[in-house]
């Protein structure tokens, strides 16, 4: 029937109108997309031989326009919490917070994260697929460079060097993109008995 016709002529103009304006770059799409997400994570570091030399865990939380709560679990406790300007790197085990010096987060990892890919200077490109995962490579003249790793659309992992001939290399698991999270998540609360470095 002529109903089914442009029904059919309506589904083909949508499926086509997305795959037309997509950017066929998983990076963009992701972080276009994401206004706060939650993970668990697992960290490596490898030296130059890549012979592990440690790892961590913890989970993270990351909220637009730019906050984060950065929380390693394992084998120490460790709070990196940015929120807006202010970036705080808390130590339950030497009980003392410490106000971080930089503001200029381009030249740190956090940059490719807290900033939207229309705002970014060296937006990741792919680069290559090994093992399953699509990786995408940034190249910043003021930083490390750094890759992203995606798995069916979802970040998987980051690479990046540890400016020491080393690698980092985090993965992560139960990736929730756009959970509802409370504002409080991302402000400063530590014990009274704790130092203050500003």
């Amino acid at each position: 029937s002529r109903l089914m016709k442009t029904k059919a002529f309506i589904l083909t103009a949508l499926l086509w109108t997305n795959t037309a304006f997509g950017s066929n770059n998983q990076f963009v799409d992701f972080f276009n997309t994401v206004r706060s997400l939650t993970a668990d994570f697992t960290q490596a570091t490898y030296n130059a031989e890549f012979e592990l030399t440690s790892s961590m865990s913890g989970n993270l939380m990351f909220q637009r326009p730019q906050q984060l709560r950065w929380h390693t679990t394992s084998p120490s406790e460790q709070i990196l919490l940015l929120n807006n300007n202010e970036l705080w790197q808390v130590d339950t085990e030497l009980e003392q917070a410490v106000l971080q010096k930089t503001k200029d987060l381009s030249k740190t990892p956090l940059y490719w994260l807290v900033n939207k890919p229309e705002d970014i200077k060296h937006t990741p490109k792919f680069s290559h697929t090994a093992g399953g995962i699509d990786w995408y490579l940034a190249t910043n003249p003021d930083a490390q460079s750094i890759e992203f790793g995606f798995v069916n659309g979802l970040l998987y992992a980051i690479t990046l060097n540890d400016g020491l001939g080393g690698l980092i290399s985090i993965t992560f698991e139960n990736l929730l993109v756009n959970p509802y999270l409370n504002q409080k998540t991302f402000e400063l609360t530590i014990d009274p008995n704790f130092d203050i470095v500003k």
